[in-house]
């Protein structure tokens, strides 16, 4: 069974519209054309760029990006028998040649999925298999577009379906085009952070004495929830546990152990709306009566966010701004005495990352040669923790101006 969609055209771009509508039906249409050249250029002969939906919101990017279609149909495994690779959503995009969108759902939205063809079928694998043997591409070289986003068992069906296609990893050739956002995207980026600045504020200002890191979480969840917004996840760590980035597991936040008075609290809330990420984080002394060591970490970490922040501009890369914070790190006191702890593993070995429908380049880490560029959304942070004393933790996000960095984050930084 086939369809053919247009798409809606775009409402008003302001917040308070459906988000969805936002961008409007030609800037779907710009983009699959330039995957199309851009997987031409690397001599492929198609782009097969596969998300998941079913709650995921962090492997959804690019077919979402690309043809407005998100599928909410929860995953299951095909050893189950109803399909294969459920929750995801394919889209195939010959060089030369009409968009085809493989969607798992009957109640996809017809309204806003952009395309020049539907398939809907619970038998994804087999007829996104089909779509590219009707596009004569069975012998072509596919770049497939989001291997990291597919299930093993998409991955091999679809190379069982196709034995003379060339298929080759290509994760980051949509990656490479989100990373510029277009002026819609931008209304969706400054609706989400202030939607993000609100929720962090309802989670630390819940974060009192006698309360739990659950209810904080809860009060973010509220607030996110209420304003059209989905959250992610808000991994919370104190008392005992905070210098460590999250001490509860499913949910990341703890229900059982009351705050008291003198725990380090830190939080770091997520979330999107209209498919666009908030990130960041907060950090609070319980009772809001520091020790001298305490406010040095709190301190230090909004300095050293700060810092990484004003060097943000077009043409420095991810290293240089991880040299920064380095630099920072290497000349600060509070650092230099933090008490050593033996590491079981690496930790996160950045001071930031590109947001936008994901986490994405640039990466604020050694090595990462991508230039900063006008239009580019990043999340700065750091984690400072001392076994002793607790932990804190500091993130901002902006918008890379022609002349710097635009901080979009406006919700309370200190709360001693």
């Amino acid at each position: 069974m086939t369809s053919t969609v247009q798409g809606a055209e775009a409402g008003p771009s302001t917040p308070g519209t459906d988000p969805w509508r936002v961008v409007p039906r030609a800037e779907f249409t710009d983009r699959q054309q330039r995957v199309r050249a851009a997987a031409a250029e690397q001599g492929f002969d198609a782009a097969v760029v596969w998300s998941r939906g079913g709650a995921f919101m962090d492997m959804s990017a690019d077919v979402l990006y690309l043809t407005n279609h998100y599928s909410q149909q929860p995953y299951m495994g095909d050893e189950a028998g109803i399909g294969s690779a459920r929750s995801h959503g394919v889209c195939i995009l010959p060089v030369d040649g009409p968009s085809t969108v493989v969607v798992d759902i009957p109640w996809w939205r017809k309204d806003l999925v952009v395309a020049d063809e539907i398939r809907p079928s619970i038998h994804v694998v087999e007829t996104a298999a089909q779509a590219i043997r009707d596009a004569d591409l069975e012998r072509g070289r596919l770049a497939i577009v989001g291997a990291s986003y597919m299930t093993a068992a998409a991955y091999l069906g679809l190379a069982e379906q196709l034995p003379n296609a060339t298929l080759v990893r290509a994760d980051q050739l949509v990656e490479q085009i989100r990373v510029i956002k277009s002026p819609a995207e931008q209304v969706l980026i400054r609706h989400s952070c202030e939607i993000g600045n609100r929720a962090v504020e309802a989670l630390m200002e819940t974060a009192v004495v006698g309360a739990t890191e659950a209810e904080a979480h809860a009060a973010a969840a509220s607030t996110v929830i209420s304003a059209g917004a989905a959250l992610y996840d808000a991994p919370c760590s104190s008392g005992p546990w905070a210098n460590g980035f999250a001490y509860g597991r499913l949910p990341s936040a703890d229900a059982s152990r009351p705050l008291q008075a003198g725990d380090m609290f830190h939080c770091d809330c997520y979330g999107s709306y209209g498919g666009y990420f908030f990130d960041f984080g907060r950090s609070r002394c319980i009772g809001d009566n520091p020790t001298p060591r305490q406010r040095g970490l709190l301190e230090a970490v909004i300095e050293a966010v700060d810092t990484i922040c004003a060097e943000v501009r077009p043409g420095v890369t991810g290293d240089d701004l991880y040299r920064v914070g380095e630099r920072w790190m290497a000349g600060s006191p509070v650092v230099q005495g933090l008490a050593e702890e033996e590491p079981e593993m690496e930790g996160f070995p950045a001071v930031g990352h590109g947001l936008g429908m994901m986490w994405e380049r640039p990466w604020l880490m050694p090595g990462d040669r991508t230039v900063i560029e006008p239009g580019m959304y990043l999340a700065v942070e750091l984690l400072l923790g001392d076994p002793e004393i607790g932990g804190a933790m500091f993130e901002q996000n902006g918008l890379v101006t022609d002349t710097g960095f635009e901080v979009l984050t406006t919700a309370r930084a200190r709360w001693w």
